[in-house]
């Protein structure tokens, strides 16, 4: 009659290191391992050589003895954990059936029991469970290493899309204005998006827009935002018809149920104001010189709903000396409790009280922290800042 043990198993690598001090447990353990068809054995005869191997060779898994000279079981497990910091099985054979025991072999590193005296189908059943085991844990970590790989490059395409600190101020320092930005995605990919874009000499367009969802998903919405947007170059400088245009382009490709907020705006403070056209974006804030302030009009149909929607073209006028605060729905949005979220006379206070020290990059940092009471609150959602200063008189 052919052997079920050999029967049911199949040649494995598998690196198996058998740990025992009596010789003839040594072999009755490998000669188990070996009809099962595990042929990549090692074996040690206490623990400090168990511990000699462990340090200058790879192994998938340990059966290891308790009851051991120079050093027991115990020892070697924990030493196997903590101070090699070794993740794979350790398998611990033992006679001893008190529970306080095996409790003790758990707590120093152990994956699982076998009992003495060895019972050929247990030990083999339970040696193959772990490998297994033990083969998916790695597998799925390697998986989420490629995943992170991935998703790092993706981020970094994706903040590739955003102009530089050097590139903003190269088209709106000669327009007589400073622009600061903050971006900071909820899930490391995100589907907020900003641009600034030159239109003539004393004018230039800032776009930002809001998709729908996190992630992925709205990485790759951005990324068709992007493209749409720089090819709108004929509407650059009437935003309601660049808008107009964005929409149906949008309309075309974005999956069904995404959609997207946006603001456009063109920047002549030569001609003394912004003109712009809002798709359901934040309103964005003019803090007056003179101490006064308002919220922008940001009616307008969501992107990515209608080929039919039309946008409208607003003016607000700008003086030397103003601010134009431009900011994403998580800025003010509290998720848990919606009747807390900020309103814009909110907004205005926390801005001018962080202007009142902070300026230049450091506004944004100093705003969040202001606004945020924790790390993870920022977290909820794509978080877009931008600061408009006009130069002042002179």
């Amino acid at each position: 009659m052919a052997d079920p043990i050999a029967e049911a198993g199949t040649e494995d690598t598998a690196a198996i290191l058998v740990v025992d001090d009596l010789q003839s447990s040594r072999l009755l353990i490998g000669s188990i391992l070996q009809a099962a068809g595990f042929n990549n054995l090692t074996f040690a005869a206490d623990g400090v050589e168990a511990l000699e191997i462990l340090e200058r060779r790879v192994v998938d898994m340990v059966i290891l003895d308790i009851v051991m000279p120079r050093k027991d079981g115990i020892q070697v497990c924990r030493e196997a954990r903590e101070r090699l910091a070794l993740a794979m099985p350790i398998l611990i054979q033992t006679g001893l059936q008190d529970a306080d025991h095996r409790a003790t072999a758990f707590d120093a590193g152990a994956s699982d029991i076998v009992s003495k005296p060895i019972h050929a189908h247990e030990l083999v059943s339970r040696t193959r469970l772990h490998l297994e085991r033990r083969r998916m844990i790695d597998s799925l970590q390697g998986y989420r290493r490629r995943m992170q790989d991935e998703l790092k490059a993706a981020e970094a395409m994706q903040v590739s899309l955003l102009k530089s600190e050097r590139e903003v101020a190269a088209i709106v320092g000669p327009r007589k204005a400073r622009l600061t930005t903050f971006y900071k995605a909820s899930n490391q990919l995100g589907g907020d998006l900003w641009q600034v874009f030159e239109i003539d000499a004393t004018r230039f367009g800032i776009f930002m827009v809001d998709l729908s969802g996190h992630g992925v998903a709205a990485a790759i919405n951005a990324f068709r935002v992007h493209m749409l947007a720089e090819d709108q170059v004929d509407y650059r400088s009437t935003p309601g018809a660049w808008l107009t245009s964005l929409n149906v382009g949008l309309c075309q490709i974005l999956p069904v149920e995404h959609f997207a907020t946006a603001f456009y705006g063109v920047v002549d403070i030569a001609g003394g104001c912004i003109q712009y056209a809002a798709a359901g974006a934040p309103p964005p804030l003019v803090l007056e010189k003179t101490g006064g302030w308002q919220a922008l009009d940001h009616c307008g149909v969501i992107l990515g709903c209608s080929e039919a929607a039309c946008y409208e073209t607003h003016s607000v006028p700008i003086a030397p000396g103003d601010r134009v605060f431009f900011y994403s729905d998580a800025l003010y949005e509290n998720f848990d409790e919606p009747e807390k979220s900020l309103e814009p006379a909110d907004l205005v206070a926390h801005v001018r009280a962080v202007l009142e020290t902070e300026a230049g990059p450091g506004f944004h940092e100093a705003l969040v922290q202001r606004v945020f009471d924790s790390e993870a609150a920022t977290r909820r959602d794509d978080l877009t800042l931008l600061l408009l200063e006009v130069a002042g008189d002179g």
